[in-house]
């Protein structure tokens, strides 16, 4: 009788955790929607400044002057690991952090480089000025995950590259 009693108490408690389980996905499952549909509402500086980037995505393509043929070429496994792990963070208010993460290129480089960006109105370009060197980008994608950016540039001859970054939260 004792083993009966047992084995009803297991099967009862099984049951409640169970159903408090399906109670939860119930729950969880409208707040997604509700921040999906948030994140569609944001402007494309909101977007961009929303969480830090990481670098998921690098390629180039190649144009000779005169070749018919382009060649794309990813970049990204060939990358140092002191330069894959970083951090891109856009502020709000137009600071521009670059963390280098875990692995740094030698123990005494700094762990943040900072600079300033600018979006156009469009949200279809973005300016990044470091102490290096002023960038342009051409904005191809900019959603809630992704951060897709592109530029060109002049070889000589006639020759050109493009290369395009994406970025991921």
């Amino acid at each position: 009788m004792k083993k009966m009693s047992v084995f009803l108490s297991l099967a009862a408690a099984a049951t409640l955790s169970l159903s408090s389980c399906q109670k939860e996905l119930e729950e969880v499952q409208p707040a997604t929607q509700e921040s999906a549909a948030a994140t569609q509402n944001l402007s494309k500086s909101d977007l961009l400044t929303a969480s830090p980037w990481h670098l998921t995505g690098l390629t180039t393509t190649a144009v000779a002057a005169d070749a018919k043929e382009t060649t794309t070429i990813s970049l990204l496994d060939r990358l140092k690991p002191w330069v894959r792990d970083n951090v891109f963070s856009y502020k709000v208010g137009g600071t521009y952090i670059v963390d280098e993460a875990a692995v740094k290129v030698h123990p005494q480089a700094a762990q943040q480089l900072t600079g300033s960006w600018k979006l156009s109105e469009q949200g279809d370009s973005l300016i990044v000025t470091q102490s290096h060197g002023v960038h342009r980008f051409a904005v191809a994608e900019l959603s809630a995950t992704t951060l897709r950016l592109t530029h060109t540039e002049a070889g000589t001859n006639g020759a050109a590259a493009s290369f395009t970054n994406v970025y991921s939260h």
